[in-house]
């Protein structure tokens, strides 16, 4: 929304800013943001505040809403003892609290349509379940992983590209770990190997195997990683942000992953629990999301009342990843394993076509699809993961052509286009950005200041400048697409994980899953961080940020998937559902 906008709709009633923007936009006065703005009614919505005790000070606590009749949670953090969540649908709610060393009872609560209720809280001191989110003790990192040559193992294969929180999280048999193993090494993953040949020998294996099971077994209990430098959260400046989550429903007996069919399905890392990846709008505010697990599925969130549609994939074993929509309403989606694309309409809700993304076979061996990006010609570009590879699918011909990235065994990840159709691919092993030109289709590569480094995902600013985050570094970085050269900013605390990142005006929005889970805003103008941290212990994959500045995700490695948004304003709020460019 552009200034002479904004200062109406921050001034005046709500009706009256609508009509006096639609004036606005018909004199072409209203910025694109604003064009393509939505309001709907959100009369018929409860809020709530209220004062928190405690027996000792705290800061930045967070206020739970769970609404038990739809599977929806509500987030929001005190400021000086104080909070506000706004909303609500009307239902049913466990409402608690939560502060470093400090959790609360559950206190229910009805609330009607349009009702503005007051609920005061008190903490306690925690008891085991409440000393932080999802009941995980935070412990050092040696008593997380005593020493010994199985923690040698696990830092070079494990915790590099996971992080150190993420074995932890697990219960696991000997059986169970073998089977992670197994499809780390490319048994059932889509994704392919990620844990080559010759990286782990046979008496390595069973090291690590008898070290997991011993210290992350099925008698041990969910723990994370204690830091000494934690986030630094102002609750000053995030008092008014507000988090909403919407989950998907457990597959019920005999249904979904508990159906015969998927019976003897390959394993896969995450038992029976279902894994939301990542988001894309539609035209109608619809929210799509990938469910990796056994059937891979996309599923249709209507954010407005809750609800999902779930659409099972052509081939429900071969596993998902990304996923990207055209300006027809058709959803682009990389088989893992199979090297397909598969494309669904949403207006008709149907699958329509199929088309094989290496028809030539230009890679050999195995190849694993996963992040999809489409230019303003409708070229659709996938990489392989696994392969080392980039196509290019030519709606002309309709058919694809592969090339590969000059550094071996890169593992192109993110991949993102510019104003011009450049392509911009983060290589998650390879440590580099690489660049494909619109024009000739040949590669150029960047390497940042800290090299060799983990690179998950990357985004492109108004100026076609490259953001990225060091994943295993703990960094910010932007390059500069007409110098080559990188700019770098270290984040200012411990375990940093920046995984992804998309641009606000002059801002850079990030997902950090390093010490718990977060959304963090960067501000390159005096080199700024604002943390908000998340509901529930989880990573962020993906990030899309809507056109009403909300921030859309799904929390792919917590306890309950879905889809979460967080508004960085809840008073601002003037649709729940989103809407955005996907870019």
């Amino acid at each position: 929304m552009n200034k002479i906008a904004a200062k109406f709709s921050a001034d005046i009633p709500l009706a009256l800013a609508v009509t006096l923007l639609a004036v606005l936009a018909m004199l072409g006065i209203a910025s694109a943001a604003s064009k393509t703005a939505k309001v709907e009614d959100l009369g018929g919505l409860a809020s709530v505040s209220g004062k928190v005790n405690g027996p000792q000070s705290f800061h930045a606590a967070k206020v739970f809403f769970r609404n038990t009749d739809r599977r929806i949670l509500y987030m929001v953090y005190t400021s000086a003892g104080k909070y506000q969540v706004m909303h609500l649908m009307p239902g049913n709610y466990e409402v608690t609290v939560q502060a470093k060393g400090l959790g609360s009872d559950a206190q229910k609560l009805r609330l009607n349509a349009g009702e503005k209720a007051t609920a005061n809280l008190t903490l306690h001191a925690a008891t085991n379940a409440e000393k932080s989110d999802s009941g995980v003790d935070l412990v050092p990192y040696d008593q997380l992983y005593p020493e010994g040559a199985g923690r040698k193992i696990a830092e070079r294969l494990c915790i590099r590209c996971h992080g150190p929180d993420f074995v932890p999280s697990h219960q696991w048999s000997a059986e169970q770990w073998n089977a992670a193993i197994d499809f780390m090494s490319g048994n059932g993953n889509p994704n392919g190997a990620q844990i080559q040949p010759g990286d782990l020998g046979k008496d390595e294996r069973e090291t690590i195997v008898q070290y997991f099971t011993q210290n992350f077994g099925p008698d041990s209990k969910p723990r994370g990683l204690k830091v000494t430098r934690e986030m630094p959260v102002d609750e000053t400046k995030i008092a008014k942000a507000e988090y909403i989550e919407r989950y998907l429903t457990p597959d019920a007996p005999g249904q979904g992953m508990n159906a015969p069919e998927y019976a003897s399905a390959p394993p896969t890392p995450w038992g029976k629990r279902r894994v939301s990846q990542d988001v894309v709008f539609d035209q109608q505010g619809f929210v799509w999301v990938t469910d990796r697990n056994t059937p891979n599925r996309l599923c249709r969130l209507d954010p407005r009342t809750g609800e999902y549609l779930e659409f099972i994939t052509p081939n429900p074993t071969k596993g998902i990843h990304d996923l990207m929509i055209d300006k027809d309403g058709q959803i682009w989606m990389a088989e893992g394993n199979g090297a397909n694309m598969d494309v669904f309409d949403t207006k008709t809700q149907k699958w329509v076509a199929q088309y094989p993304m290496d028809p030539d076979h230009v890679i050999s061996g195995r190849k694993s699809g996963q992040s999809v990006v489409i230019d303003s010609k409708h070229n659709v570009y996938m990489n392989f993961i696994v392969g080392n590879g980039m196509t290019r699918w030519d709606p002309q011909t309709k058919k694809a052509s592969v090339t590969t990235l000059p550094t071996p065994n890169s593992f192109p990840y993110g991949v993102v286009r510019d104003s011009k159709d450049n392509i911009w691919i983060a290589e998650f092993h390879g440590g580099k950005i690489a660049k494909i030109d619109a024009e000739t289709l040949k590669y150029s590569e960047y390497s940042p200041p800290t090299f060799p480094a983990l690179i998950r995902r990357l985004t492109v600013d108004s100026k076609d400048n490259v953001w990225f985050g060091l994943f295993s570094s703990g960094k910010l970085e932007r390059l500069d697409p007409n110098t080559g050269k990188v700019k770098e900013w270290t984040i200012p605390y411990e375990n940093a994980q920046p995984y992804d990142e998309k641009q606000w005006g002059s801002k850079t929005w990030y997902s950090d899953g390093g010490q718990g889970g977060a959304l963090v805003l960067f501000d390159p103008a005096n080199a700024s961080f604002v943390v908000y941290p998340a509901p529930q212990r989880t990573d962020i994959p993906m990030i899309r940020v809507a056109n009403d500045g909300a921030i859309w995700y799904a929390p792919r490695s917590g306890k309950n998937a879905g889809v979460g948004v967080m508004y960085p304003d809840m008073t601002k709020v003037t649709t729940l559902a989103g809407y955005g460019t996907n870019d």
